[in-house]
């Protein structure tokens, strides 16, 4: 492509300052290098120094638990001991107490058959009064059956035995017997109408002689219902009169039983009763030997109670040295918690300190990298313009190679992720 000519003059410039200036060399060192990099603050030297410090210092607090853990094991080795010594005295007051058992359980076994006895004859005696009841009742009972039977005869002793019933059924079989012959005059009369005899004397005779046989027969029939009624009345008292007799019998001869037993029973309940004294004996004196054997145990159960309280004694001291331990290790996790977040304090302050010198530092390297690289954003704008003025197309704008975000915000985002750190050593 051509270069006009009222450009050339202007474009041979161009030449020769691009040529000086390409030709010279940057100097890099005004903008890089360990210059800008921010050094360690002194809030996390004296972190990092006290996080050193800090490593085995709960080794005193260690030491001091296992001391008082061995001087606690060797109580409870001798509350162990003791402990044995008890239970052999709480061994024989056991046995003891078993021996005392089996003899109060014989005793126990002697009474109740004693019991046994004794409420074996209660019974007996018991039974003489229900017998001699019996007895009684049985008199009182045959002289009521004979004062009832006695009430039994004469010419009246057939009435209580009549059905309540048997007028009501003789006057229904009546009247049936009435309403027949009825339909029988009536009968008498349709034959003489038929045979032109109505209101006649034959008709007349006819129904006279009908209803005097009516009569007789009703009165007849009357006459023998009540003569059944009668007689089946008098049959049943005849035979209650005599169950009544039989019935009389049989209750003289209750009466009789019942002495007969109630002497038996009186024979029984005092042989029961002696029995039942021996048999109390035997058991106070098993009572007295179980209660000797008890007062033996007593003694034993005394003393094993004595070592024991001795052996609660020996663990309550092994348990104060178990409680020493554990105030020795929570001494110990205080100190590092609390070296932790003091660590931790200085460690985030000092961040936040060297966070800011970086920015500084940061902002003046830019500053340099901008100065060191500002002729040749001026060359090239300015063959951009060279470019446009001739008729071609020009190049991409010129970037400053220091541009970017924050310097602040990178550093301090950097340096506070680094000093989190010093606060989770002893967290």
């Amino acid at each position: 492509m051509a270069i006009p000519t009222y450009l050339e003059n202007t474009v041979k410039d161009y030449a020769d300052q691009a040529k000086a200036a390409y030709s010279a060399p940057i100097n890099t060192g005004t903008f890089t290098g360990r210059q800008f990099v921010a050094g360690e603050d002194p809030l996390q030297t004296q972190a990092i120094n006290m996080a050193q410090q800090g490593v085995g210092s709960y080794s005193p607090y260690l030491q001091a638990a296992q001391a008082a853990q061995r001087t606690g094991a060797g109580q409870l080795g001798l509350a162990g001991q003791t402990l044995g010594g008890a239970y052999g005295a709480l061994g024989q007051a056991g046995s003891a107490l078993g021996g005392v058992g089996g003899t109060i359980n014989q005793a126990g076994s002697t009474l109740g058959r004693a019991g046994s006895a004794l409420g074996q004859a209660g019974s007996a005696y018991g039974g003489m009064g229900q017998f001699q009841a019996a007895g009684a009742g049985a008199a009182q009972g045959a002289a009521n059956i004979a004062g009832g039977a006695a009430g039994m005869t004469g010419p009246n002793a057939y009435k209580q035995f009549m059905s309540p019933y048997q007028q009501q059924v003789i006057d229904a079989t009546l009247a049936e017997y009435d309403k027949q012959g009825a339909a029988g005059a009536q009968q008498i009369k349709d034959s003489a109408i038929s045979s032109g005899n109505f209101g006649g004397g034959r008709e007349g005779a006819q129904l006279g002689e009908y209803q005097a046989n009516r009569l007789a027969d009703r009165a007849a029939l009357q006459g023998s219902m009540l003569e059944r009624g009668f007689g089946q009345a008098n049959q049943l008292a005849q035979q209650n009169f005599a169950n009544q007799g039989d019935l009389f019998g049989m209750q003289q001869g209750l009466g009789g039983m019942a002495s007969n037993l109630f002497s038996q029973q009186g024979q029984m309940g005092a042989a029961q009763q002696g029995l039942a004294g021996a048999q109390q004996s035997l058991a106070n004196a098993q009572l007295g030997r179980g209660t000797a054997m008890q007062n033996l145990a007593q003694s034993q159960l005394g003393r094993g109670q004595a070592i024991q309280g001795l052996s609660a004694a020996q663990q309550g001291l092994a348990g104060a040295y178990g409680n020493q331990i554990n105030q020795q290790f929570g001494l110990s996790d205080f100190q590092r918690q609390g070296m932790g977040q003091d660590i931790s304090a200085l460690g985030s302050m000092g961040a936040i300190r060297q966070g800011l010198n970086q920015a500084q530092l940061t902002a003046d390297q830019q500053a340099a990298r901008t100065g060191a690289y500002e002729p040749y954003g001026r060359l090239t704008q300015f063959g951009n313009v060279l470019t446009g003025l001739g008729g071609g197309y020009a190049g991409q704008q010129y970037q400053d190679p220091g541009s970017g975000g924050s310097p602040f915000q990178a550093a301090l985002g950097t340096a506070t992720g680094l000093a989190g750190l010093y606060g989770k050593i002893f967290g």
